[in-house]
């Protein structure tokens, strides 16, 4: 999502991307899919470390069997008290975004390696449905990615103002694929 990045770099923030394309960072060497993706997520999970300082965000589009589920969902894990905090002031925001998204923000179990391991605060952001035909024109659209872009900056002050006030030495690691992906 590079609009983000744009945005937060502009206004003072420190972006760092664990990937800015939807291609593996695996070892060299790494042979077969299941290794590939162990060590994709092991070297990504290294790259989140290494800013203990930061906020974790990924951002997705989801899919789904049914076509008339559409809007953005927050999920968050236990692991940093401000992760509730931080999905509700997105899924708010979104909400705004999205008129008739009454979605709920939802706790997401261990089964997800990069935010099971992740101490900082971290959100993962599905921005709506591709599986939706509503959704996945909006998402198509680069008019309404910077909105998603903006709602999402706006919703990372709003957390930062809550947090640290007046400060902008916080860091945000993201991941910026091509922003219809699915992972």
């Amino acid at each position: 999502m590079k609009d983000l990045g744009t945005l937060l770099t502009l206004n003072g923030y420190k972006v760092v991307y664990t990937r800015e394309d939807d291609i593996s960072i695996h070892d060299d060497g790494v042979e077969g899919i299941r290794n590939q993706k162990i060590s994709d997520m092991e070297n990504r999970l290294e790259i989140v470390k290494s800013y203990p300082d930061s906020v974790f965000i990924s951002v997705h589009q989801n899919l789904y069997t049914e076509p008339e589920y559409f809007g953005a969902q927050m999920f968050y894990t236990t692991n940093n008290s401000g992760n509730f905090r931080l999905a509700r002031i997105m899924q708010g925001l979104f909400a705004q975004l999205q008129p008739g998204n009454d979605r709920e923000v939802k706790l997401i179990d261990n089964g997800l390696y990069l935010f099971k391991n992740t101490e900082q605060p971290a959100l993962l952001i599905e921005c709506g449905f591709l599986s939706n035909p509503n959704d996945a024109e909006n998402l198509s659209s680069a008019e309404y990615r910077k909105k998603v872009a903006f709602t999402i900056y706006s919703g990372l002050e709003q957390f930062f103002g809550e947090e640290v006030k007046n400060s902008k030495e916080k860091e945000v690691i993201g991941e910026a694929e091509s922003f219809l992906y699915m992972q």
